[in-house]
């Protein structure tokens, strides 16, 4: 990806989140939701460098895993999410843009004693801090954990917000490829773009997800302009 391409922090954030599994997801999700209980104490500011403690009794709690297997997750995925980054952009002073690289967090810690996690969050974590969190309790991350990439995480949350409306609307082009975080100059052909991506990413969400999916597409002329989503929900055994 060409850094002219790149997101800006939010979607970032968002896109990048998409990567994550599922015991990072449970840990980032634990320490936004303790970092937002601090704000009632102390400003955003504050919260930079600030280290963020987290039990593992509260994360068993948390995400209904057993309590002596709750300390090692956390272990793991501090270790993990330390490595992850991710990239974004930024407008300076002037009309020029910054291209900058962050990491989740600055540093991770741990107490055997009382078997509790500390980390600190970056500056680009914490000041979107209320977006993140809100994305990151607005689905069930083991529905889409066994997805492989961004592009069909996206279209699952698309598909099942149309289903939530009990809508069946039809979706232009441009608005899907939109949605899915398709950048300009990606999938430009047509057929490139229904095989690596649409096709590619409904065939996932009907075997790893809750959901069944097929497709009707729009021609303007003899270019397909849309599509109509037909989603029923399924048992996953």
């Amino acid at each position: 990806m060409a850094v002219t391409d790149l997101p800006v922090k939010e979607s970032a954030l968002i896109s990048a989140s998409y990567s994550l599994n599922l015991s990072e997801n449970r840990l980032l999700l634990l320490a936004l939701i303790t970092a937002k209980e601090l704000l009632h104490t102390t400003d955003l500011e504050h919260l930079l460098g600030k280290r963020i403690e987290l039990s593992a009794e509260r994360y068993a709690n948390m995400f209904d895993v057993p309590k002596k297997s709750a300390y090692r997750l956390m272990q793991d995925a501090c270790r993990s999410l330390f490595k992850r980054q991710f990239s974004y952009t930024e407008k300076a002073n002037n009309e020029n843009i910054w291209h900058r690289t962050s990491h989740w967090v600055i540093d991770i810690a741990y107490l055997n004693e009382t078997e509790t996690v500390a980390l600190n969050l970056a500056p680009a974590v914490i000041s979107s801090i209320d977006e993140l969190a809100q994305h990151l309790t607005s689905y069930d991350i083991r529905k889409v954990v066994n997805l492989s990439n961004a592009h069909t995480i996206c279209l699952y949350e698309l598909l099942t917000t149309l289903h939530r409306t009990g809508e069946t609307p039809r979706v232009s082009l441009e608005q899907l490829r939109d949605k899915l975080g398709i950048l300009e100059g990606e999938y430009k052909r047509m057929f490139d773009f229904k095989r690596q991506v649409l096709d590619y990413s409904i065939a996932q969400i009907n075997e790893h997800t809750d959901i069944q999916v097929s497709y009707e597409q729009h021609k303007k002329v003899r270019t397909i302009s849309g599509f109509t989503f037909k989603i029923e929900i399924r048992a996953v055994s």
